[in-house]
């Protein structure tokens, strides 16, 4: 009895650990728990590249692409039991970016975008499968990129993310009503997530340039709502849980979270960043319970996960199929030998890709590449124009039988136009005939050379009319400066005032006639001098009258006065 107790205890606490996670998350070669934003464990001994996730709520099981797994591409983790298990064989040419299963009919589903298929297969214990997978849809233009199934009514939905047309489209489980549901404003859907309790679609957007969007709509494609629209987010992967948006960002490396009830353009948080790594793939715990309540298309839905189909957990994928050694054997679990002429890991490098660029690459006998280059190309990698700065001093270079030949421009000659013609110019004895209209020089052509011969000595274009402008400026400047002079010399001074004593020798003397002493003055005004002493010259006066000495003081006083410049 108490070991029985025990063992209920031990299992309760198995399945409350099962149950503890809040989402789930493919970086790296890991696979992380996280609750609460704090990573409870990670698993990933035996994985190298993790990319595309998904859970079935039902079985407990994670679902997850290891892109450089040897054999196996797609693989089961069950949470109970912590057990892997392969599930799908790899292929040469494939790139799965998102995969989902339906636990009531048993089938996982994944997209392959080099291949534009979505494929299949089952999980039911004695199912017939390819190891490789079934094509359930094969496209021309579309390229699938993530997928979800819709397991209460019986739908796949993908996203197709041809930027020239892209839309959000789904179909029946075995491929048939296949149609579109959104094909308007949209521009690469990366990512989808169905919620079945809220009967809603959610996908993520990476909008042209540095946009993107979180958008939601019913399972129609109608009532259309934009939950987010911001910058910089490069979302990768998108989930839902029962109250929560989540979705993986490369472009900040993080996890970001958003209530689904939030308003529209709420700010999101930041749920957990990563340094080195760059997360891939998101899963959220979100319970069946949680999903299919009070909803009728969920019934089956509902009774599967109370009682639990057996899935089957023996298929085989040999150790030896698959593509870990492309191009050789392998010598081990994990070695490889190449053949010649490729190298790397999994000998899956040609040493011949990129080595010559102009020219064609093949392995010799001792396995190493050589170039066989294009005309016109040489070196090791036919990475040298044989024509490249071959000719010299302007000379065309053309190719004749991979031989570089150069046409060399007038004075240049040579193989490659290094050498300066030399010509030898012999007397001409063609006269020279100049004339009025040719005055100037002569050209003489003698072997592609030309020779300037001087005819006219005299008249110069260009010298003779500026020294002729030039001559006769200097003349009239000559005139000018003459003419000035003349004027300058030609001026009067200020006019010098003659005085002049008119005396009538035929009156009676001014002595005689005090009352009537006038004074006149010529180019000059009357002036009354009566005020002064007349006086008389010497021969004009009477000694019987005047004083000799008396009167020669007067006079000469007068003379004098009157002699004085004229300040007026």
């Amino acid at each position: 009895m108490c070991k029985t107790k025990c063992l209920f205890a031990i299992l309760a606490i198995t399945i409350n650990l099962v149950y503890s996670w809040d989402i789930a998350i493919t970086t790296g070669d890991q696979l992380e728990f996280y609750t609460n934003q704090t990573k409870t464990s990670n698993e990933g001994i035996r994985f190298r590249d993790l990319t595309a996730l998904a859970y079935d709520a039902v079985h407990n099981m994670l679902l997850f692409v290891d892109k450089q797994n040897d054999n196996a591409s797609i693989f089961s983790y069950n949470l109970l039991t912590k057990k892997y298990q392969p599930l799908v064989g790899r292929r040469s040419y494939e790139n799965i970016q998102g995969l989902d299963f339906d636990p009531v009919t048993g089938k996982m589903f994944w997209t392959d975008t080099n291949e534009r298929s979505i494929y299949w297969i089952s999980l039911w214990p004695r199912s017939k499968n390819n190891i490789y997978g079934n094509i359930l849809l094969k496209m021309d233009n579309e390229i699938p990129r993530d997928i979800a199934v819709d397991s209460c009514r019986g739908y796949i939905y993908w996203t197709n993310t041809n930027i020239t047309k892209p839309t959000i489209e789904r179909a029946r489980f075995d491929g048939s009503e296949r149609s579109v549901v959104v094909d308007s404003d949209i521009h690469m859907p990366v990512s989808i997530a169905i919620d079945q309790q809220t009967r809603r679609l959610y996908w993520a957007d990476d909008k042209e340039g540095i946009h993107y969007s979180i958008e939601s709509s019913d399972l129609n494609g109608k009532d259309r709502k934009r939950i987010l629209v911001g910058t910089y987010h490069q979302p990768n992967a998108l989930t839902v849980s029962k109250d929560s948006i989540y979705w993986v960002d490369w472009g900040f490396k993080s996890v970001w979270k958003l209530s689904k009830t939030a308003p529209v353009n709420s700010e999101p948080e930041e749920l957990i960043a990563f340094t080195n790594e760059v997360p891939f793939g998101i899963v959220a715990n979100y319970k069946i319970a949680d999903q299919t309540t009070n909803v009728d298309e969920c019934k089956t839905l509902a009774n599967l996960s109370e009682n639990k189909a057996l899935l089957n957990e023996s298929i085989n994928i040999p150790q030896d199929v698959g593509l870990f050694c492309l191009h050789g054997v392998k010598t081990g679990m994990s070695a490889c030998k190449c053949s010649p002429g490729y190298t790397g890991e999994r000998c899956e490098i040609s040493i011949c890709q990129n080595f010559c660029f102009n020219g064609d690459c093949r392995v010799n006998s001792k396995g190493q590449p050589e170039c066989k280059c294009k005309n016109g190309f040489t070196g090791p990698r036919c990475t040298t124009d044989i024509c490249s700065l071959y000719c010299l001093n302007g000379g065309e270079c053309k190719l004749d039988n991979d031989n570089a030949i150069c046409t060399c421009p007038l004075g240049f000659e040579g193989s490659r136009c290094e050498t300066r013609k030399i010509v030898q110019i012999t007397p001409t004895a063609e006269p020279c005939n100049c004339t009025k209209e040719e005055n100037t020089t002569k050209s003489v052509d003698t072997s592609n050379v030309y020779v300037e011969t001087d005819c006219s000595p005299g008249w110069d274009p260009i010298r003779d009319p500026i020294l002729m402008v030039l001559g006769i400026l200097c003349g009239l400047l000559c005139l000018i400066c003459a003419l000035l002079i003349t004027k300058i010399l030609h001026l009067r001074r200020r006019p010098r005032i003659k005085k002049r004593i008119i005396v009538n020798k035929n009156v009676t003397p001014l002595t005689a006639r005090p009352d009537q002493c006038e004074i006149t003055i010529e180019n000059c005004c009357n002036m009354n001098i009566c005020e002064t002493p007349c006086f008389e010259p010497r021969n004009a006066i009477r000694p019987t009258l005047v004083d000799s000495k008396p009167g020669k003081e007067d006079r000469r006083n007068l003379i004098a006065n009157m002699e004085q410049d004229d300040i007026y």
